[in-house]
C-alpha cells in the first residue's frame, strides 16, 4: 500500500524523526499502521484536531515508534458515535489565494463501493455561526472566495436544531458577510433542489459552477451502487441547471468498470455524458476498498478493461471541455489570480471553474480581477487573456 511505503521512506530519510499517521486509513484499520515500528503514533480522524496537545508525549528518549507497545500508540476512538464535527477553524491557506471552509463532514448514503461513512463516520453539520464566523474571518485576511467543502454537503444543516438546508446557509453567507464569491463543493443530484439552483444561476456572488457526482449512465449500475437517482433523473437536473444558466459549468464524476459493468452498460454512460451539456468530467477506474460490499461482489471487472473504460470517458471529457470553454473566447471573465509562473505571466481560476493565464509584471497574487478571454491555450484546456487592468 502506497500509505505504508510512504511511511517506511520518511523513516529511511531521518530515523531520528517521529511519524504520526492520521486519515481515514488511520481511523479504519489503526492497528495495522500501529504495528509498523517506524510509526510512533496514529489518529483518527477526530483525535487529529488534538495532535499538538498529544506530542509532549514523544521525547528524545524515545527510540520513533519501536519503544511504544502498538496498542498505546492507538488514539482513534468510534467515529460512528461521534455527533459533530472536528474542531477545523483555518485563517490561512499556503500557496493558494482561494480558501476552503468544511461545513460538514461524515455521510449517511453508504454507496457500494465507498468506506467513507466507515472512515468519517455519519453526516454532521458545523453550526451556522461557526461557518459565518470563519468566512468573515477568511475575509479580513484577504481571500476573494471561499469554496464550501465536506463529504456530503447537500445534506448540510438536517442534524443541526433548528434544522437548515444548504441554500439556507449560502443566504446567510451572503447576507451576514462581505464575501466576495462563493463556490459550492460537489453537490448529490437529488440534493439539487429549486432554490438552490435558482441562487447559485441568479446571484453573481455565487460561482456559476455546479460539481454533481454521476458515476454511471446506467441505472442497474446506479442500483448495484447502492446509488438512489436514474439516469434520467440525473438528465433532467442537468437540464434544469442549463436551462437557467446556460454558461453555468457542469462537472460530473464518473466510475468505470464497476462490478457486473456490461459493455451496454458503459455504453450508456458513454451515450448519457455525450448528450448533457457538461463542461468536465472526472474519471475514475473502479478500485476495490476492503469493508464494502463492491469488494466481494460477483463479476468483478478486469482492472484493465476499467482503465481502457476510463480512458474512452476522458476522451470524450476532453472533448466536451474544449467546447464548453471556447465559448468565453472574446468575453470578459472574473478571475480570482493563485499563482505567477516562469514566462512572466499569471494562471487563475475563473467563477466558471476555468484556468486562465495571462501576462503582467505587477505582483496580483490572490486578487479578483476582470480579464479579457482571448483564445483558447494550447493545452485545450485553458483559456488566454490580454493584460490585466
Amino acid at each position: 500500500m502506497q500509505s505504508r511505503k510512504l511511511i517506511r521512506k520518511a523513516y529511511r530519510l531521518n530515523p531520528a524523526c517521529h511519524i504520526i499517521v492520521t486519515g481515514c486509513y488511520a481511523q479504519i484499520n489503526p492497528r495495522q499502521l500501529a504495528d509498523l515500528p517506524e510509526v510512533s503514533l496514529v489518529f483518527g480522524n477526530m483525535e487529529k484536531q488534538n495532535i499538538v496537545s498529544m506530542l509532549p508525549e514523544l521525547t528524545p528518549a524515545n527510540t520513533p515508534g519501536k519503544s511504544i507497545a502498538p496498542l498505546d500508540k492507538i488514539h482513534v476512538a468510534d467515529i460512528s458515535k461521534v455527533k459533530s464535527c472536528p474542531d477545523l477553524h483555518i485563517s490561512s491557506f499556503a500557496e493558494h489565494s482561494r480558501a476552503f471552509v468544511q461545513i460538514q463532514t461524515g455521510c449517511d448514503s453508504f454507496c457500494s463501493y465507498c468506506i467513507i461513512p466507515y472512515a468519517r463516520g455519519r453526516s454532521r453539520s458545523v453550526p451556522l455561526n461557526k461557518v459565518i464566523e470563519q468566512i468573515k474571518d477568511l475575509v479580513a485576511h484577504g481571500y476573494h472566495e471561499v469554496v464550501l467543502t465536506g463529504i456530503h454537503i447537500g445534506n448540510y444543516g438536517r442534524d443541526l436544531n433548528p434544522k437548515l438546508t444548504l441554500a439556507q446557509l449560502t443566504e446567510e453567507i451572503l447576507g451576514r458577510t462581505k464575501l466576495h464569491r462563493l463556490r459550492l463543493g460537489s453537490i448529490e443530484p437529488l440534493e439539487l433542489s429549486d432554490e438552490l439552483i435558482s441562487l447559485v444561476t441568479e446571484n453573481k456572488r455565487i460561482c456559476s459552477h455546479f460539481h454533481i457526482p454521476l458515476q454511471s449512465g446506467s441505472d442497474s449500475v446506479l442500483k448495484r451502487m447502492n446509488r438512489h437517482y436514474t439516469a434520467d433523473q440525473f438528465r433532467r437536473s442537468v437540464e434544469t441547471i442549463f436551462s437557467q444558466d446556460s454558461k453555468c459549468a457542469i462537472g460530473i464524476d464518473l466510475i468505470s468498470g464497476f462490478p457486473g459493468e456490461t459493455e451496454q452498460d458503459h455504453m450508456a454512460s458513454i451515450k448519457l455524458v455525450e448528450q448533457l451539456p457538461v463542461g468536465y468530467l472526472h474519471v475514475f477506474p473502479y478500485s476495490k476498498r476492503p469493508g464494502t460490499s463492491a469488494a466481494i461482489m460477483v463479476d468483478q471487472i478486469n482492472p484493465a478493461l476499467a482503465k481502457t473504460r476510463a480512458a474512452q470517458l476522458r476522451e470524450i471529457g476532453a472533448k466536451k471541455q474544449q467546447q464548453y470553454i471556447r465559448r468565453f473566447v472574446g468575453t470578459e471573465l472574473e478571475v480570482v489570480v493563485e499563482k505567477a509562473r516562469s514566462d512572466n505571466s499569471w494562471r487563475g481560476i475563473s467563477a466558471e471553474y476555468i484556468p486562465v493565464s495571462f501576462p503582467c509584471n505587477d505582483n496580483i497574487s490572490g486578487k479578483c480581477l476582470m480579464v479579457a478571454i482571448t483564445a483558447v491555450h494550447k493545452n485545450g484546456v485553458e483559456l488566454q487573456a490580454a493584460h490585466c487592468n
